[in-house]
């Protein structure tokens, strides 16, 4: 009787001590889509963008990457204050498996072609989503369909 306790006990304790595995999972890629900003000037030197994009599709050579099948709406606000980029906003994608991510944008600054730089992270979402970490870089820019998001980064599978 105390042996069978005794291997139940030890199997429960087994299996909730038993680690978990995280996968780190290469995300870089090219998100492609539309968008539409709307710049609006306060002065000269000083300017508010409205930017929303909706990405159809993003391309990477990394099969396992939680993006390949997720679309989706962004929208946020850049303030353009005397050359200095600042601004953030939020993504929400839905991928193959009607799973959900949630995804913030931060705007550090432009390139040379105008082309909106800075940094971005899963916040959290649905399914493998909820438990998905990390971010990375981006390089957002085009004209309304020709939009492209270039992305860099990691994401952690827990």
């Amino acid at each position: 009787m105390y042996s069978n306790r005794f291997a139940a006990l030890a199997a429960i304790v087994l299996f909730v001590s038993t680690p978990t595995f995280a996968e780190t999972v290469n995300v870089s890629g090219v998100g492609h889509g539309s968008t539409t900003s709307t710049a609006m000037p306060a002065s000269e030197s000083l300017i508010v963008v409205h930017a929303t994009s909706t990405y159809e599709r993003f391309e990477s050579d990394n099969a396992n990457s939680p993006f390949a099948s997720a679309s989706g709406p962004c929208f946020g606000a850049i303030l353009i204050n005397k050359g200095a980029v600042s601004g953030e906003g939020l993504c929400r994608y839905t991928d193959a498996d009607e799973e959900v991510a949630v995804v913030k944008w931060m705007a550090k600054g432009l390139s040379a072609e105008g082309r909106t730089q800075g940094e971005w992270m899963v916040l959290g979402g649905t399914g493998k989503w909820a438990s998905i970490t990390g971010g990375g870089t981006f390089d957002a820019g085009g004209e309304g369909d020709a939009y492209t998001n270039k992305i860099t980064g990691e994401v952690t599978m827990n």
